[in-house]
């Protein structure tokens, strides 16, 4: 079977060569990876969240786009000191003309006004205006969300879907936290968000009272919890594949 292709592209030679997106296989938090498979509790072996097949298939879906240079970013108070405003600088070798070379822009709170925000969270969307354009196979589009099981306490990535069949230009918006005039370095390389790419398909839904798996799917569920261990999940039972 052909695979279905996925294209990143950039006007950007430099970060093709030093900065490009990645499998999300290439990109597990790094807790995750220092988690053993089993852990010991009295003379009991437990299995952890890494042998969870859920888990390590979700981490491993679609791509990640690595943060392509430092933003720091502040939260601060406006002239009549009643709100708040932020405002963002990437390193000084990064601007043009006096423009900074990659960009950021906001959504007011007027667009997203009835969002139950956190204390701290800055009434608006702050967006990453990303360098990276996407292009699909036709019928598939791609989801981008937050790096699954990555922690960012200062940044929440807005999930959202683009037909990238059709349009290709794709930013990461999201809800910036900090203390009032706190300033929050995200640093270049760190995993900004997940794309994963799916086939758009109509799909009818259905209710039913009693067992409905079939034996093929019993037979599945033993292999994998009683013959395969933990860690071959993927490359034994799971037809999904990101290059």
């Amino acid at each position: 079977m052909k695979p279905t292709n996925i294209l990143f592209f950039t006007q950007y030679k430099e970060l093709e060569e030093t900065m490009p997106p990645v499998p999300a296989y290439e990109f597990w938090p790094k807790w995750f990876k220092d988690q053993k498979p089993k852990r010991e509790v009295g003379d009991v072996p437990w299995n952890t969240v890494r042998s969870c097949p859920g888990i390590m298939d979700i981490i491993s879906m679609g791509y990640i786009i690595p943060l392509w240079c430092d933003y720091e970013v502040v939260k601060n108070r406006t002239v009549d000191n009643k709100e708040f405003e932020i405002s963002y600088q990437i390193p000084p070798n990064l601007n043009q003309n006096g423009r900074p070379l990659f960009s950021a822009a906001t959504h007011p709170h007027e667009q997203i006004g009835n969002y139950p925000f956190r204390e701290d969270q800055w009434p608006g969307a702050f967006k990453f205006q990303m360098p990276w354009e996407v292009k699909t196979d036709k019928g598939y589009s791609c989801l981008i969300t937050r790096p699954f099981y990555h922690v960012e306490p200062h940044l929440e990535v807005l999930t959202g879907s683009v037909d990238t069949d059709a349009y290709h230009e794709m930013h990461v918006n999201t809800f910036f936290e900090a203390k009032p005039d706190e300033t929050v370095l995200f640093k270049r390389g760190m995993p900004l968000c997940q794309i994963i790419p799916y086939k758009r398909e109509e799909f009818q839904m259905e209710t039913a009272v009693g067992d409905h798996r079939t034996k093929i799917n019993r037979l599945t569920q033993w292999i994998h919890n009683s013959v395969f261990a933990p860690q071959h999940y993927r490359e034994k039972l799971s037809r999904k594949n990101y290059k």
